[in-house]
C-alpha cells in the first residue's frame, strides 16, 4: 500500500439520511392509510357498545322467559325466513335480555346476520355485514370490514398483515431517528409550545412518538398476526412450544346425502365443559370440514367470543379436539393474547382505553409530520 493511500482517512458510513428519507416518505405516502386504520380501530374498541346504542331494537329481546331459545330453534327460524340460507353460526345472548345472533349466507347476501328474540325466535332485524353503508345497522360492521381487509376479502386481509409489518418498521426507524444523543432523555421528551411553530410540531412528533412507541408497536405487530396468522404462528413456533394447528382439524366435507347431528346435539356434546364458570358463547357449523365448533368462554377469558374451542364430528358427534390455549403451551398462550391485545379486550377498562387512545396517535403524527416537513421546506 502506498503512503498516499494510507493517508486517506476512513469515513464512517451514516445511514441516518437514508432512514430519515424512508421515514418521511413512508409517512407522507402511507400516512393517511395509517390514520384511517387508527381511527377505525379506536371506534372498534367500543364496537359492541356503539352498535347496541345505535341499534337497540336488534340487541334487546322484548320478551321475557324462563327457558331461552335453543340453537336448533334459532337456526330453524332463520331457515324459515330465508329457505335457501345456509346457517353458519348460532351465538347466544351476550347479556341478560340480549338477542340471539345467527350468521348465514343466502342468495345475494354474503355475510348475513339475523337477530332473534331470545324467547320466541321472532326476527328483530337482519343485515348483511359485508354491505357498505352509513346507516345505523351497517356502520360498525362496515368499519370492521374496512379495518380487517379494506373491502378486499382475503387479499385485503393479507395486505393488512404486511401493512402491520410496515408500520412496525416505520416505528423502529422513528425510534432510531428520535434516539437522544448522549442519552439526554429529559430534553428529548420535553415539549415546549411557546416557541416556533416548526419546533413545537417537531417536539410533539418526536416526544409523543417516544412515549407511545411501545403500545403502537404492540398494535402493529398484533395487526401483522391478524392478517398473516399462519406466518406469525410459525415464527412463534421457532422460539416457543405450540400445540397442534387448529386449522388442520377436520373431516371430509359433508355430502348432501349424509345425515349430521343437530345444533342442539352439538351443544349437548359440549355441555360437560360448562363448569367452573365456563359458558357457551356460540356454535359454528362447517360442513366443508365436516365439523361443528362449540365456542366456550372461561370466567377469566381474554376474548368475548371465548378462547376454548370444542371440535365435534358432524357425522358421529365424536369430540375431535378440545383446544384451550389459556391452559396450553407457552406459545399457545402468547398467540391467544394477540387478538385481545389488538382489540382492547385484554387488560380491562384500562387496556381498552389505552388501545383506543393509541388509535388516535397516527392522526397526530400525520399532522405534525406534514407540518414539520412543510415548514422545513419553506425555511430552506
Amino acid at each position: 500500500m502506498s503512503t498516499a493511500a494510507a493517508a486517506v482517512p476512513l469515513r464512517r458510513i451514516s445511514f441516518r439520511p437514508a432512514l430519515a428519507w424512508l421515514h418521511r416518505w413512508a409517512g407522507l405516502t402511507l400516512g393517511l392509510l395509517f390514520v384511517l386504520l387508527g381511527l377505525s380501530g379506536t371506534l372498534l374498541v367500543f364496537e359492541h357498545e356503539i352498535d347496541e346504542a345505535l341499534n337497540p331494537q336488534l340487541f334487546h329481546s322484548p320478551s321475557t322467559c324462563s327457558v331461552p331459545l335453543t340453537p336448533d330453534a334459532a337456526a330453524a327460524a332463520v331457515q324459515a325466513q330465508w329457505p335457501k340460507a345456509k346457517v353458519g353460526g348460532v351465538f347466544l345472548p351476550r347479556h341478560e335480555g340480549g338477542s340471539f345472533r345467527v350468521t348465514y349466507k343466502a342468495p345475494g347476501v354474503d355475510s348475513g346476520e339475523a337477530l332473534l328474540d331470545a324467547c320466541t325466535g321472532a326476527l328483530l332485524g337482519s343485515r348483511d355485514r359485508a354491505a357498505v353503508g352509513f346507516g345505523a345497522p351497517y356502520l360498525m360492521p362496515m368499519l370492521q370490514t374496512w379495518h380487517l381487509n379494506m373491502f378486499q376479502g382475503k387479499t385485503g386481509r393479507l395486505a393488512q398483515g404486511y401493512i402491520g409489518a410496515a408500520i412496525a418498521v416505520l416505528l423502529a426507524v422513528g425510534l432510531y431517528l428520535a434516539w437522544p444523543a448522549r442519552q439526554q432523555w429529559a430534553r428529548a421528551l420535553r415539549i415546549k409550545l411557546n416557541q416556533s411553530t416548526y419546533r413545537s410540531n417537531y417536539d410533539l412528533h418526536r416526544s409523543i412518538g417516544l412515549l407511545a412507541l411501545l403500545p403502537l408497536l404492540v398494535l402493529a405487530l398484533t395487526g401483522f398476526y391478524n392478517g398473516l396468522p399462519e406466518v406469525a404462528s410459525a415464527m412463534v413456533g421457532k422460539v416457543a412450544e405450540v400445540g397442534a394447528e387448529r386449522r388442520a382439524i377436520g373431516k371430509p366435507a359433508l355430502q348432501k346425502s349424509e345425515s349430521a347431528i343437530s345444533w342442539g346435539e352439538a351443544q349437548a356434546i359440549a355441555a360437560p365443559y360448562l363448569r367452573d364458570g365456563v359458558t357457551m358463547a356460540g356454535i359454528s357449523r362447517q360442513p366443508d370440514k365436516g365439523i361443528y365448533i362449540a365456542r366456550l368462554r372461561r370466567a377469566d377469558d381474554w376474548q368475548r367470543t371465548g378462547t376454548l374451542r370444542i371440535y365435534i364430528d358432524m357425522r358421529s358427534g365424536k369430540i375431535l379436539e378440545a383446544i384451550n390455549p389459556l391452559s396450553g403451551k407457552p406459545g399457545d398462550r402468547f398467540l391467544a393474547a394477540l387478538f385481545p391485545l389488538h382489540s382492547g379486550q385484554l387488560g380491562g377498562t384500562a387496556g381498552k382505553w389505552l388501545v383506543a387512545l393509541a388509535g388516535l396517535l397516527p392522526l397526530l403524527f400525520f399532522i405534525t409530520g406534514i407540518t414539520t416537513w412543510l415548514l422545513r421546506r419553506k425555511k430552506k
